[in-house]
């Protein structure tokens, strides 16, 4: 049977050394953690701007209409550099690891409010949470177990991250599978300021 749907997002594609380090980061969280955790894959890392969930493969609202709308969102390049970070819902039963950013928050929540307006007309209900960039690096799956949030949180505020700047965004298709997610990238649009 044809696939009708994919799972789709939007994010911003990271280079190799911000990859490399959250991976490395994502472990050494995990090692900190006293129950089971998944640090993210190198070669999946990237900053969500939004989650769209699956998407009709063709049609009005498909992921041919999504791409076309949008390549009418215009944002200028910015500056953005991870740093610090903190733990989904909160340190005391952490689910998920994130690095938070030092520089491009600003300029990541006009993008993200940009692609928003720009999917709303093809159906995409608007988030119900405000939107907070960041970088997951683990997920902790048995936040009950404890560990050593303290040290993590040391670990994040240390971190060197290189600041890069934001000059693109990318529609991803996200396949799943036993071995964990995949990302093929459906269509990538390129700063402008109209």
């Amino acid at each position: 049977m044809p696939v009708s749907t994919v799972r789709a997002f939007v994010g911003i594609g990271l280079p190799g050394e911000c990859r490399a380090l959250a991976a490395r980061l994502g472990k050494a969280v995990a090692r900190l953690s006293r129950g089971p955790a998944s640090p993210v894959r190198e070669e999946v890392v990237h900053l969500t701007l939004r989650f769209l969930g699956d998407v009709p493969v063709s049609g009005p609202g498909g992921i041919g209409a999504v791409a076309e709308a949008l390549g009418t969102v215009a944002f200028a390049p910015f500056a953005l550099r991870f740093g610090g970070g903190g733990f989904f819902p909160d340190i005391t039963r952490p689910r998920v690891a994130w690095a938070g950013l030092a520089a491009g928050a600003p300029e990541c929540r006009a993008l993200a409010a940009r692609v928003e307006t720009a999917l709303s007309p093809l159906g995409f209900a608007p988030e119900t949470k405000p939107f907070t960039p960041h970088l997951t690096l683990a997920r902790l799956r048995e936040p009950g177990r404890g560990g050593d949030w303290p040290g993590a949180l040391k670990l994040l505020v240390e971190a060197a991250w290189p600041e890069l700047t934001a000059c693109a965004f990318t529609l991803w298709r996200s396949i799943l599978s036993p071995s964990g997610a995949r990302h093929e990238v459906a269509a990538t649009f390129a700063a402008r300021t109209d």
